[in-house]
């Protein structure tokens, strides 16, 4: 099994602008299903909702021979759908749901009441930063709690470059 990369650093000033952009895809994909997605905002026995697993992290980073910074970044990030079902098929039915969200993040076609949907391209990224891919997982239930509600999570990472130069300080005379 090849070994995990670990995080050489955070990409802090790109956090929001990947948030907002999985928000603009989770929204255009809410629109398609008819059921708000939002950033970590749950109902008590019911919702879906993404946030971030741990923000934006830089994985890579190499420095061209013209002084230009190029990092590969990652931005983990949770789907979670609650639900207080404890038939089968509705829980099945989440499942199938989670499953087209993660078709629709990676840009796989997905089908949604008989139709099919893709998404096209990626959200736009500032600052030389741009999404060059999304993967995610296998979504999966955790324990119901004594109420029977539960929710189901779908992992997903967005990977994105960020290449800029540095700001060098004046020397002194």
């Amino acid at each position: 099994m090849p070994e995990q990369t670990k995080p050489i650093g955070i990409d802090g000033e790109g956090y929001e602008g990947l948030t907002r952009a999985v928000l603009s895809m989770m929204t255009d994909f809410s629109e398609i299903i008819g059921r708000d997605i939002l950033f970590e905002e749950l109902g008590k026995d019911s919702g879906i909702a993404f946030s971030s697993d741990s923000g934006a992290l830089v994985m890579t980073e190499k420095r061209t021979i013209t002084g230009r910074v190029i990092q590969t970044c990652q931005y983990p990030f949770l789907v979670v759908y609650r639900t207080a079902s404890t038939q089968e098929s509705q829980k099945l039915a989440v499942q199938a749901t989670l499953d087209a969200i993660g078709k629709w993040l990676c840009g796989e076609v997905a089908v949604i009441n008989g139709k099919a949907v893709q998404r096209q391209g990626f959200p736009a990224l500032s600052q030389g930063r741009e999404i060059t891919r999304i993967t995610r997982m296998n979504a999966y239930g955790t324990e119901p709690n004594p109420d029977g509600v539960q929710d189901w999570i779908l992992p997903a990472t967005v990977e994105y470059t960020n290449t800029f130069k540095p700001v060098r300080a004046e020397k002194e005379h």
